[in-house]
């Protein structure tokens, strides 16, 4: 199989090569050396295996060149980010210069942009810099600076926050793999913005300028705001202007996916304008007048997008495939694929680890290998239901191929995906198209074929919202706090692969071994399940402004915090939900200031100022600072005062002081200063959670 389609060999082995650069810890610029090294020196013994026609030598040395290749792109990518971190790093500055090169991206409570460094001040002098950023603003900010606007901030950068909790998303990770390696806050009076006259031609920022040319179109056609929202986010890639209720609607649908400029809908639009242009082909040199026109909607497409990274991928896979179609009498469609797949991880080897990279890959790998199967299941003669049914088929091939990656990162299942999708797909199929026509048709100022392309984009926009709200109405519409682990993920993935192979070549010894497959996964899911389950554990969480602290007892977990937290359902999602889910938590217990509780393990009694905790052995305080002589382990301390001539009367130097988020600042300087003067261990939340063993 893998020698008729050659590049998904020459594929897995250079993203072998990214995946093993982590495990790599050294020094980047050391590695990248030796790495180029040994790269130049297998290239030798490939190209002379290659003209001593020795085949397996050769396979294998060029095979050990991917490998090294793939390894060596990361490592360079990872010494670029590095200089950036150096750059700033090194620099005692009290001042930026930078240019803003993103349209402003909105949030619930801020506005995000992606900056370059141009300048630092340092000791009255600016120095040349050149390192991105993110940077965000109030939402309700005065001045929202555009693309090409320069902005002065006052101030340094920071490092993106660290993940501080188990299971806590890597925020930091994210956006290394983007490439941004420092962020910053900006309150209004910190920055000033230089605006720039015609910084639209400029050829860096003609992108964003025709991303905002499309945006204005959009608002002064669609004049329904769900459905200017839903176009907005399809076409242009953001969310600002939708609202929860309907996120949330496509969320439960399992139709999320369409929300976010992606290769689904650079596909769609290929294959409506290949169908458009397809008799183009027909002439002597038709096939690079197609070509020609093809690629240059799609990459009109992609600077309506604003060129953001998953649609610059997936434009480049398309124009893969383009050129394949136009040059060669028989494509093998996953070969195409490893073709593109390879081009995007030589341009950013970091791409690899971005989830809609992942998901995107996949489903298309899906629907190459797994809808033709599925298809054939079932051949209704009708067209209507010979069209739904191909539709069907197509969705359930691209979720099959990516549930379990999906189960991992999302820990959620919308059950009726396979009623849903068809629907959508069929309604994204002419929204689409008809957006782009929407922006050709205002530049033709045809009052009458401008109301004609409305109507049909408002009436699809329309539609596809109906739609998505539907499964809300009924019942056990979205499964949740599902979890996978990395091995589960792999296993299943394992199965699949083995199913596939064995229909494909007919093979059934295959498919009954790979019911030992299913055996050896159901055998780890449930061991892990099981010791997991009987595992008890406790944590005092990092989570800013609050103080919380998390006994695990089989399938509950009891929290004990201040009142804010209870009521901040997004510091619980982001911080604590997917550790509460890796631990199969079906029940959460909020501790109480008035409730006392003895259950074996933990035993809970209210005092004045606070809770005592008995938790295997350990004695745990958490609230206001007590002066007490009880022989406490650890002390979360939430507030309280101190006199300086006061001194601690803990019978010994064992408690551990912690610092939680609600001693912040001033205070936290403080009660630093005051323990450490007196040789109490002190521990920083800030710094991550603490693990009580």
């Amino acid at each position: 199989m893998l020698s008729r389609v050659p590049f998904i060999s020459f594929f897995l082995f250079f993203m072998s090569g990214i995946l093993l650069k982590e495990c790599l810890i050294f020094d980047s610029a050391l590695i990248s050396k030796v790495l180029l090294g040994l790269l130049i020196a297998v290239a030798a013994i490939a190209f002379y295996c290659y003209q001593k026609k020795s085949h397996f030598y050769f396979g294998t040395a060029f095979s050990l060149f991917l490998v090294i290749g793939g390894a060596l792109s990361s490592s360079l990518q990872n010494c670029r980010l590095e200089a950036d971190q150096l750059a700033l790093t090194e620099k005692d500055y009290s001042a930026y210069e930078a240019i803003v090169k993103s349209l402003p991206e909105k949030r619930s409570k801020s506005i995000r942009l992606e900056i370059l460094v141009t300048r630092m001040l340092h000791e009255k002098l600016w120095i040349k810099a050149d390192v991105k950023a993110l940077v965000s603003i109030a939402v309700d900010a005065a001045m929202v600076p555009k693309p090409g606007d320069y902005m002065i901030v006052n101030g340094r950068l920071d490092k993106p926050v660290k993940s501080l909790n188990p299971e806590e998303f890597d925020y930091r990770r994210y956006l290394w793999n983007k490439g941004i390696v420092w962020t910053d806050y900006l309150p209004e009076d910190s920055y000033s913005v230089l605006t720039s006259e015609n910084q639209s031609y400029r050829p860096g920022l003609w992108s964003t300028a025709v991303s905002e040319w499309a945006d204005r179109k959009f608002r002064d056609n669609i004049k329904n705001d769900d459905s200017y929202g839903l176009v907005k986010a399809m076409l242009l890639g953001r969310r600002d202007d939708l609202g929860s209720d309907q996120i949330d609607d496509y969320t439960v649908s399992g139709t999320i996916h369409i929300l976010s400029v992606s290769g689904m809908h650079v596909a769609i639009l290929f294959m409506v304008i290949s169908k458009l242009f397809g008799w183009l082909k027909r002439w002597k040199t038709g096939k690079y007048a197609y070509l020609l026109v093809v690629t240059a909607l799609l990459c009109f497409y992609a600077l309506v997008t604003g060129l953001v990274p998953s649609v610059q991928r997936a434009t480049l896979m398309c124009i893969v495939f383009i050129i394949s179609e136009a040059f060669s009498r028989k494509q093998t469609s996953m070969n195409t694929l490893a073709i593109s797949g390879i081009l995007i991880l030589i341009l950013d080897p970091h791409a690899l680890y971005d989830v809609g990279f992942q998901l995107s890959f996949l489903a298309m790998s899906g629907i190459f290998l797994l809808y033709e199967s599925i298809d054939s299941i079932w051949k209704p003669s009708n067209f209507l239901l010979k069209y739904v049914w191909q539709i069907t088929a197509l969705s359930f091939a691209a979720q099959l191929a990516t549930f379990p990656l999906s189960l991992f990162y999302f820990h959620q299942f919308p059950f009726y995906f396979w009623l849903i999708n068809p629907f959508v797909i069929f309604f994204t199929n002419f929204l689409l198209p008809a957006s782009m026509a929407l922006l050709f048709a205002s530049l033709l100022h045809i009052d009458w074929l401008q109301f004609v392309v409305n109507f049909w984009v408002e009436a699809s926009a329309y539609l596809t919202n109906i739609s998505v709200s539907v499964p809300k109405l009924l019942p056990g519409y979205l499964i949740e706090n599902l979890y996978l682990d990395r091995v589960e993920v792999m296993i299943l993935y394992l199965v699949l692969t083995a199913v596939w192979y064995s229909y494909y070549k007919q093979e059934y010894l295959v498919l009954k071994r790979s019911c030992v497959i299913v055996v050896l996964f159901v055998v780890y899911s449930l061991s892990a399940s099981i010791q997991t389950y009987l595992s008890a554990a406790a944590i005092i969480h990092s989570v800013p402004r609050h103080s919380v602290m998390s006994f695990k007892i089989g399938n509950k977990l009891f929290i004990s915090s201040d009142e804010a937290f209870q009521r901040d359902v997004d510091s619980y999602k982001f911080h604590i939900k997917n550790y509460a889910i890796s631990q199969g938590i079906t029940e959460t217990v909020y501790l109480q200031k008035d409730q006392n509780l003895k259950s074996g393990r933990l035993n809970v009694a209210n005092m004045p100022a606070g809770k005592l905790i008995s938790w295997r052995g350990k004695i745990i305080y958490h609230g206001n600072f007590i002066n007490s002589a009880l022989p406490i382990d650890y002390e979360l301390i939430t507030g309280g005062k101190f006199r300086k001539s006061e001194t601690v009367s803990l019978p010994d130097k064992r408690t551990m002081f912690l610092l939680g988020g609600e001693i912040r600042g001033r205070k936290k300087e403080k009660w630093t200063a005051y323990l450490s003067g007196q040789n109490y261990k002190i521990y920083d939340l800030s710094e991550g959670s603490l693990l009580l063993h």
